[in-house]
């Protein structure tokens, strides 16, 4: 698909900067992961953070169209958003579990809690008692990141037997250094779930996210969450461009300007020109997502052309260096791109700047449209 003549020239003039997403790269994606897993574990697609930035809603329902029934949001009011706008055969799960005063509206939307502690635990099982019904839940077990869960030192016959009034779905632990497939902790967390197991007999497994998924077979149990696979990303260094990119991110040339050598750029004046050269203004800045901190990394193109960006990043706009552009494709209005296919995707750019690709794109602010291509 030639995205700038299909999908670029129907924007808006007015909207400055946007974020295409392939929903049938997503659906790609999630069939890779599927592979990954084969017949092994269920596959919940996790949506937390408006799916990492790319939408949860067109997202969920394209997933929901490839056979996922079952999600995770980071919190209720996420959860709630999905349940308004999916189809009630999903489930949703909620990884921050629940709050004081939150047992109805979880009633009330079908989301399920992960129990990350004996007070959601007690929350959860007095309101099972109040209702008289078995309640659908998770149990985070905490094997080593020291973050959400039940410590694995506490695990034991007696946390199982607190929880038999519950209708456990599955165990959940996540882990904490899957982007480095040789880190000892890889294999202690393993050891750890599998001995915290032992205490919930019949009850399913589930550990591993993304990176976890590619560590093998031993890592899948009975369920996996991929996140930012299914957004074309793999954080891992030795894994980069095993999932599909899916999206890219244009933005209009607001300034065409002409400098003399000695000339410098944006605040602080941090770039001087050494020659007479040609720079873009662009309508995108850190209120956009793209930080203060990434100033002078990074690139656009521009004609297919690679163009780096000078100066410092301010809160609307970012400067380019296109002196060695073609004078004919620099008009106001055109579109830089700040990805290009395969080559420099939003993945690389994010490596480029020492940062996660889904940071770049949680980021992304509101006033950059999401736009979206493939079957919706």
């Amino acid at each position: 698909m030639d995205i700038k003549n299909s999908v670029l020239e129907k924007v808006e003039p007015y909207v400055l900067t946007v974020f295409v997403v392939n929903l049938d790269n997503v659906a790609k994606n999630y069939a890779t992961v599927k592979k990954e897993v084969s017949s092994k574990a269920e596959v919940i697609a996790v949506l937390k953070a408006d799916s990492y930035g790319f939408g949860a809603v067109p997202i969920g329902r394209r997933l929901h169209k490839e056979g996922c029934r079952a999600f995770f949001t980071a919190t209720i009011e996420e959860g709630i958003n999905l349940r308004r706008n999916l189809p009630r055969d999903t489930q949703i799960i909620i990884l921050s579990g629940l709050l004081p005063n939150t047992e109805t509206t979880m009633i009330e939307y079908d989301l399920i809690p992960v129990l990350n502690n004996s007070y959601q635990s007690n929350l959860w099982i007095n309101h099972a008692k109040k209702l008289n019904k078995k309640l659908k839940a998770i149990i985070h077990i905490d094997t080593g990141i020291f973050r959400n869960g039940y410590s694995y030192r506490d695990v034991g016959a007696d946390l199982a037997r607190e929880h038999k009034d519950l209708d456990i779905i599955f165990v959940m632990s996540h882990l904490a250094c899957a982007d480095v497939p040789d880190h000892p902790l890889n294999k202690s967390q393993l050891e750890r779930f599998r001995d915290v197991l032992q205490y919930f007999p019949g009850v399913k497994g589930c550990f591993s996210a993304t990176n976890g998924i590619f560590l093998g077979e031993e890592y899948f149990f009975d369920a996996v969450r991929p996140g930012k696979a299914l957004y074309g990303f793999s954080v891992r260094e030795d894994k980069v461009g095993s999932m599909i990119p899916v999206a890219d991110i244009f933005t209009r040339i607001v300034q065409i300007n002409h400098l003399r050598a000695g000339d410098t750029v944006g605040y602080g004046a941090t770039f001087t020109a050494d020659r007479d050269m040609t720079t873009l203004t662009v309508g995108m800045g850190y209120a956009d997502g793209f930080m203060r901190k990434f100033t002078g990394f990074g690139s656009g193109f521009i004609g297919g052309r690679k163009i780096p960006c000078i100066g410092r990043i301010s809160m609307d706009y970012m400067v380019f260096d296109a002196t060695d552009a073609e004078k004919d494709d620099l008009k106001i209005g055109d579109w830089v791109a700040l990805t290009d296919d395969r080559d420099y995707t939003l993945e690389r750019w994010a490596l480029e700047l020492g940062t996660l690709p889904h940071e770049v794109a949680c980021r992304l602010g509101p006033r950059v449209k999401r736009v979206y291509v493939g079957d919706v």
